[in-house]
């Protein structure tokens, strides 16, 4: 993930690991055999300028020996650093790199206050967050929803009229490793509507993706857990969805949807107002 308006470097090396000497296989420029597509297939054509020299090309190679040189594919392809999903290759004589997948997201800005739309199939919940007092989980919730973190992960926890929980790639199935960041307690009350963090670590203290969306106040998690934000609309959302037919305590893993509910996406907006605590 890279922030729009960053530079995107990408070190390209030629190599071989042949024992003995062998030919140099790459005779064309080396960087025009980058490729780069957006997520729907469309290339992006070389309108820029490198920014690097290419580098001096041996004619052979010893065993281990390489060559090669570090590259802003910004300034290579212009439109990449725009917000989108982009696939990023090289090519050349028959030579093939592996494919590097990217996502260039908004740059987050302190300065600012946001609000989060999390849609599902039950309607939408709106969440402004807490910068002041949970700044790190703020700016990295925001992070994982612009890159598309959560969209099509579960709901898979229910507690009716308690709480419920989203946000953990592995309740969902999912490969993906969550972002593991340091934990921010504060003395937010948890009420009804208050966002929280399920912890992810004890030793040091940290947080990952994982939320709870608090359906009464829950006085004794005050101080205990880092609080992230506040639903300002749709906790009747909330709600129904907590009342979502769940393995209650009968089974584990507990108060899991008989039913997938799946988050449909988040999307990250400018609040209309200043973002509270």
């Amino acid at each position: 993930v890279y922030y729009e308006g960053d530079p995107l470097p990408v070190r390209l090396s030629i190599g071989s690991e042949a024992p003995e000497t062998v030919a140099n296989p790459v005779k064309s420029p080396l960087f025009a055999g980058f490729r780069v597509r957006r997520a729907n297939g469309e290339a992006l054509p070389a309108t820029g300028k490198a920014g690097a020299d290419e580098p001096a090309r041996p004619d052979r190679l010893a065993h281990n020996a390489f060559y090669g040189a570090v590259v802003d594919l910004v300034r290579l392809f212009p439109e990449l650093g725009k917000r989108g999903a982009y696939e990023i290759s090289w090519e050349s004589n028959g030579v093939a790199s592996n494919q590097i997948v990217v996502r260039i997201i908004p740059k987050y800005d302190p300065a600012k206050s946001y609000r989060a739309r999390i849609e599902t199939e039950e309607g939408t919940i709106v969440l402004e967050f807490f910068p002041k007092t949970a700044p790190i989980a703020v700016k990295s919730f925001i992070d994982m929803a612009n890159a598309g973190f959560y969209d099509g992960l579960l709901i898979h926890e229910v507690r009716p009229d308690t709480w419920i929980a989203m946000g953990d790639p592995a309740a969902s199935g999912d490969p993906r490793r969550p972002l593991v960041y340091p934990a921010e307690q504060s003395s937010v009350p948890v009420v009804a509507g208050t966002v929280v963090l399920r912890p992810v670590g004890v030793s040091p203290p940290a947080n990952g993706s994982e939320f709870l969306i608090m359906l009464r106040p829950q006085p004794e998690f005050t101080g205990q857990v880092t609080v992230v934000g506040q639903v300002v609309s749709g906790l009747d959302v909330a709600q129904r969805l907590s009342r979502r037919p769940s393995t209650q305590e009968a089974s584990r893993p507990f108060y899991k949807p008989l039913r997938d509910i799946k988050i449909r996406r988040i999307v990250i907006e400018p609040a209309s107002a200043s973002a509270g605590s």
